[in-house]
């Protein structure tokens, strides 16, 4: 699914992306897997997996402008 979509974006740089996402499984772990960033957003503060480790975590979406901010 992520190279699919990687592929339709003109001058992908995937050093750019960043994931985000609620969950570990398929959002954050495929996020890894395609080779870019992620952010997990956690607002019930579920302990993570120690296999799938984001970059980032938040608490709400509305968290992530200032999280992008320091990017």
């Amino acid at each position: 699914y992520f190279e699919a979509a990687f592929a339709q974006i003109p001058g992908f740089d995937p050093a750019k992306a960043l994931m985000v996402g609620d969950s570990l499984s398929s959002d954050i772990k495929g996020g890894i897997n395609a080779g870019i960033r992620t952010c997990w957003v956690n607002p019930g503060h579920v302990p993570g997996k120690p296999e799938i480790v984001p970059d980032f975590e938040i608490e709400r979406l509305s968290d992530l402008p200032a999280l992008l901010e320091t990017l």
